[in-house]
């Protein structure tokens, strides 16, 4: 395999058809760089709301720090007692890096008794509000926590909101979270949705922007992720959850429909990643499959359900905006596998009913199960390995074009998971991370174009993998080579 481009650039220009057939170069529309946003859970280190508050949930203590149910929380997520006399407590998203000392200001209806903990000092309470002084020691050392010791039934503790007290009280968004996102062109809000969790959800039960666990069910309110891309002027990519009914599909629909600027389009696929056995509703759907007796086998029963419900799925969308089809991106999601994207696409008419085929052409999967024995060895490997994933793109791309459908990737970078947390510090803060970015966007640009949606935006390294383009918002991108490589090529390509 040629080490810089020379496979790819030969099946560029040769992109096999169904028979044996040749065709010419398939056309490299302009690039357009997306990104996936990770859940803004606190731990993620990816703040992106002024309320500090929103990114955790109510624990109790005993036994060991255990979820609390409906019994407890309202569907919104607040508090309607404190059980078995142990406080109750909520983890507390980190104020903006840089910020080392930061005065928060929490306020809140109803009655109870709220306090903060864990690094906090000059703690000032008054009724429905209280302050603190916020000391940072480091990104991975700075916690804060709320404990509620008890509260009121007849008047509880709700509407919690805790955020720097310089900021306006109406801000919904930080704004360094802003910062960080303008420049991409496409938001994918997979994870903000919640979508792997495969919960049931209705239109009914949805979250709204009152919500303070958005962690949980059907994720973050929509009215939230049609007004960032609004303040943004990215594009929006939802993915609708496998066990949403049909009615929270036409509402959501319509709802983005009646509210997302028209010079804005909308990509929207069916889950994510049913192809994949990892998750719930990879598993649920080759079940679904074999029950209909769509085939005997299980991968081609989760196969073929996944094209069936997709049509489903997709036509009611196509049908609320059918006034302007041209702002709808319908998104077809399978694995970057041709023989397998080939047969979504040509089952029954599913084709018919989606515009793009996405795949995720990651490079450097192979790290946990061989490890490698230095930073020269894995950056050969990276490589070499980003060169087979994108060819093997550029064969999914013909797929796509043998049935008049645009190719793009609903995610894509590095894939680097190692259980030597030292190596994969050291991987991912080498500067030889930023070359290889470069030359795998740059590689994207020539040879293949059109959307690419970076996985994924901020989180720290670990050993289930190092997602994100920044360890933490407000990393200095001296110190984060996989963003400094994003961000030049985001200019260029404005340029």
């Amino acid at each position: 395999m040629a080490k810089h481009g020379g496979w790819l650039h030969k099946l560029a220009m040769l992109a096999a058809l169904p028979g044996g057939g040749v065709q010419a170069a398939l056309p490299v529309p302009p690039t357009r760089i997306g990104i996936n946003l990770i859940s803004p859970a606190y731990y993620k280190q990816s703040r992106a709301f002024a309320n500090l508050a929103l990114g955790s949930g109510w624990v109790s203590k005993a036994p060991g720090f255990t979820k609390l149910g409906p019994d407890v929380v309202d569907k919104d997520g607040n508090l309607k007692m404190v059980p078995g006399g142990q406080p109750v407590m909520r983890m507390l998203s980190q104020p903006n890096a840089g910020k080392g000392d930061a005065t928060i200001r929490c306020t809140y209806s109803g009655h109870g008794d709220i306090r903060p903990s864990l690094g906090v000092q000059d703690v000032k309470s008054g009724q429905g509000n209280f302050t603190f002084r916020w000391r940072s020691n480091g990104y991975k050392n700075s916690l804060i926590m709320l404990k509620v010791f008890a509260v009121d039934p007849a008047d509880p503790i709700r509407n919690l909101d805790c955020r720097e007290a310089d900021l306006p009280a109406n801000q919904r968004f930080d704004a360094q979270f802003l910062d960080f996102v303008r420049p991409f062109k496409v938001i994918r809000f997979m994870d903000w949705q919640n979508t792997n969790a495969n919960r049931p959800v209705t239109w009914a039960g949805r979250h709204t922007p009152a919500s303070l666990n958005i962690l949980e069910d059907d994720g973050v309110a929509i009215e939230d992720m049609v007004g960032l891309v609004t303040q943004t002027g990215a594009d929006a990519w939802f993915n609708m959850p496998w066990n949403a009914d049909d009615d929270y599909v036409r509402h959501f629909a319509q709802y983005v429909h009646d509210h997302l600027p028209r010079g804005q389009k909308v990509y929207v696929e069916l889950g994510n990643e049913v192809w994949n056995q990892i998750f719930l509703m990879s598993k649920q759907a080759a079940q679904e499959g074999q029950a209909e007796g769509l085939a005997p086998d299980p991968d081609k029963g989760r196969l073929f359900r996944y094209a069936e419900r997709l049509t489903q799925v997709m036509d009611i969308w196509a049908k609320v905006f059918a006034d302007r089809p041209g702002q709808l991106v319908r998104v077809a999601n399978w694995q970057n596998y041709p023989h397998r994207v080939d047969m979504v696409l040509g089952y029954k008419d599913t084709a018919k009913h989606v515009d793009a085929l996405a795949t995720a052409p990651y490079f450097g999967y192979d790290f946990r199960k061989n490890p490698p024995g230095d930073g020269g060895s894995a950056f050969d490997r990276l490589n070499s390995g980003m060169d087979q994933s994108l060819g093997i793109a550029l064969e999914s791309k013909a797929v796509a074009a043998k049935y008049g459908k645009r190719y793009i990737a609903y995610e894509a970078g590095q894939h680097v998971v190692l259980d030597d947390q030292a190596l994969a510090e050291q991987l991912q803060r080498d500067p030889r991370m930023y070359d290889a970015y470069k030359r795998y966007l740059n590689l994207w640009r020539r040879q293949i174009g059109d959307t690419i949606m970076l996985y994924a935006s901020v989180q720290p390294i670990g050993k289930n993998g190092s997602w994100g383009l920044l360890e933490y918002l407000g990393q200095p991108l001296a110190e984060a080579p996989k963003m400094r490589a994003v961000s030049e090529v985001l200019h260029d390509l404005q340029r």
